[in-house]
């Protein structure tokens, strides 16, 4: 068998150094320098990519967040505006069922005197059958049929006339 030779097999002494010695000066400079330059352009064109790609990261994650924040206002805007406007029609377009039930009501018996039909139901008028003739335009209809539908809107269903 054949031994390989090792490059430090010697022992080292405290006058030997385990790093290779400094050139000497003025000699292999312009070696060194391009070396230098080359390094300082290759760190550039590594770095540049980097700081282009964080800074489109951090771009990209301000744009995220202000689209999610506009959606959330837009969202929340619509939805407390149709909550007032279904409040604003809720109380106050129709008649309180107190204020509904207090109108004048009779029975029907004479079909010439008012009509033949409720407008509401679009049904005729019967002999016995409760309904109410409304105070100002005098439109007469199932007391069952004006009374919901006062309680919803709060105008006569012909005339539009508020009650």
């Amino acid at each position: 068998m054949s031994s390989i030779p090792i490059p430090h097999d010697d022992a080292i002494t405290a006058e030997q150094t385990p790093y290779p010695a400094a050139p000497p000066k003025g000699s292999n400079t312009t070696t060194s320098l391009s070396t230098k330059i080359l390094s300082k352009i290759l760190v550039g064109f590594i770095m540049i990519p980097v700081a282009l790609t964080a800074l489109l990261f951090i771009l990209m994650s301000l744009g995220f967040s202000v689209f999610f924040f506009a959606l959330y206002w837009f969202l929340h805007r619509n939805y407390r505006r149709r909550l007032r406007r279904h409040l604003r029609h809720e109380s106050s377009d129709g008649l309180s069922p107190r204020c509904v039930k207090s109108l004048p009501q009779f029975k029907f018996c004479e079909a010439t005197q008012f009509g033949s039909e409720c407008v509401v139901c679009i049904d005729g008028f019967r002999q016995g059958q409760w309904c109410r003739r409304l105070p100002g335009c005098g439109h007469v209809f199932h007391r069952k049929c004006v009374d919901f539908w006062l309680v919803k809107v709060g105008t006569c269903p012909i005339c539009r006339d508020r009650v």
